[in-house]
């Protein structure tokens, strides 16, 4: 169980790395195996080809031998009657022939033997419905016994039918064509052989599967250790960056406080302007630090959740006052629908910072005279319950080919009019990750010139005193 929860946090989890290289080892597998197919598949077009060119010049050369015999003296041999008797036929039956016939140009037989008799009327039938060509070697199924002898035959011994490869050769004497020989072999194993090879290349395919898949998964493994290293190191001075930011910003920032208790005259309006600005900034790089920090955390697997109860409905009351006065500065109404009491077990100081991250990123983008809604409600599914969250804006909106990108860092769908407006692209991506981290999931909804909709739906999480 601890594997399959493993492999099911690398396939569906956050974990970019595990990710990145299932998808590695599922292309590497993929690619392997196309190539293990390709092999199959050429191996079993060059044996079927090789087997039946093999039957087709055994055939032949059998053919060629007789037909030459016959242009010699054995043919008159073979008028008197002379091999007539079992024993000293003219052929001998082999491997390499089940059957042959003369046949004269009057449809006669003038010789030949099979190994069953059976054969003989089958065959017969073929040469005189034209079934059989004269200038081409066919394969043909015909009916046998298990049995060849009919005197060893019992009346139950089953009939079955055989492959022959069948093939014939005029036959000219002096110049003037007096008949025809047909020979037939037997190719009923090679038939079979085709027939089970390709089971027998397919077992030997998915043996070599396992190996495949392993191969792919040693190689994308080797091929993540330079790009997780890369990217460990970019983590790590990202992480370094931030806290080396924080301690002189904050020293900076409680310089600059230091700076606005001392008497400053009160009609120098220019430095209070300017400290104001520079405290302004100060506590903008701040934010930022803290954001960059926070999202190293998350790739480098370090953040963690640390949940208790709360009431959800107070925390959202509290939260809408804070931001009512920044709503206010934009004449704009800030308006909460939740209800008396909502008790969760979550982590208080995320879901706060949620909030903010979603009531601010609203009241930015409404212009003045607009509302943002914010709601906060409780569904019940069993066995656990869970809450939506809901911010309702009557901002400018957001283009439909631009939804899918919104909650990619540093990503603004106007740069300029975000610029103006103040942030840096992080917010929705850490409000994402933080919807992401509670196991929950967030939606987003929206259309030019008529606002938005980000809907936040989270299930109830266990304290880890309770799980």
């Amino acid at each position: 169980m601890p594997n399959l929860h493993k492999w099911r946090n690398r396939l569906f989890g956050n974990d970019l790395f595990g990710k990145t290289q299932f998808r590695f080892t599922l292309q590497y597998s993929l690619l392997l195996s196309l190539l293990l197919f390709l092999f199959i598949a050429i191996v079993y077009t060059l044996l079927y080809i090789l087997i039946w060119n093999d039957q087709e010049q055994r055939l032949n050369k059998l053919l060629d031998k007789e037909i030459h015999a016959l242009q010699g003296p054995l043919y008159a041999e073979v008028l008197n009657k002379k091999f007539d008797k079992p024993g000293e036929r003219a052929f001998e039956l082999s491997g390499d022939q089940a059957f042959y016939y003369i046949i004269d140009t009057l449809g006669n037989t003038v010789t030949g033997t099979e190994i069953q008799k059976e054969l003989r009327t089958q065959v017969f039938d073929l040469i005189r419905t034209g079934a059989l060509s004269a200038s081409a070697l066919e394969k043909i199924e015909l009916q046998t016994y298990d049995e060849p002898l009919p005197h060893l035959r019992k009346a139950n011994d089953r009939q079955q039918r055989i492959l022959y490869m069948v093939g014939s050769r005029l036959l000219y004497r002096d110049g003037q064509l007096v008949g025809t020989l047909y020979a037939g072999k037997n190719v009923d194993f090679q038939k079979h052989l085709l027939q089970w090879l390709p089971a027998v290349l397919l077992g030997v395919t998915l043996l070599f599967q396992t190996l495949v898949v392993w191969l792919s998964w040693l190689m994308s493994r080797q091929a993540m250790i330079p790009i997780r290293q890369a990217y460990m190191r970019q983590q790590q001075f990202v992480t370094d960056a931030s806290h080396e930011l924080r301690t002189p910003l904050s020293v900076l920032l409680a310089s600059i406080e230091a700076l606005r208790i001392e008497d400053v005259p009160a009609n120098d309006s220019f430095e209070q302007r300017v400290l104001e600005g520079i405290k302004d900034e100060v506590q903008r790089m701040i934010r930022l630090t803290g954001n960059l920090l926070l999202l190293a955390r998350k790739d480098s697997g370090q953040a963690m959740l640390h949940n208790a109860w709360f009431d959800l409905a107070g925390v959202a009351v509290q939260t809408a006052d804070r931001m009512s006065l920044l709503a206010a500065e934009k004449q704009i109404r800030l308006v909460l629908e939740a209800p008396d009491e909502l008790r969760v077990c979550l982590d208080q100081e995320k879901i706060v910072q949620l909030l903010v991250i979603l009531l601010e990123n609203a009241i930015k983008y409404t212009t003045a005279g607009g509302s943002v809604k914010l709601i906060v409600a409780h569904k019940y599914a069993p066995p656990k319950g869970k809450f939506v969250l809901e911010v309702r804006d009557t901002g400018v909106g957001i283009p439909e080919e631009e939804l899918p990108r919104i909650f990619d860092r540093f990503y603004r769908v106007d740069k300029s009019r975000s610029r103006q407006m103040g942030g840096h692209g992080l917010g929705l991506a850490i409000a994402k990750h933080i919807v992401e981290e509670c196991g929950g999931t967030i939606l987003v909804e929206s259309r030019p010139g008529e606002g938005s909709v980000f809907k936040v739906e989270m299930a109830d999480m266990l304290s880890p005193s309770e799980r």
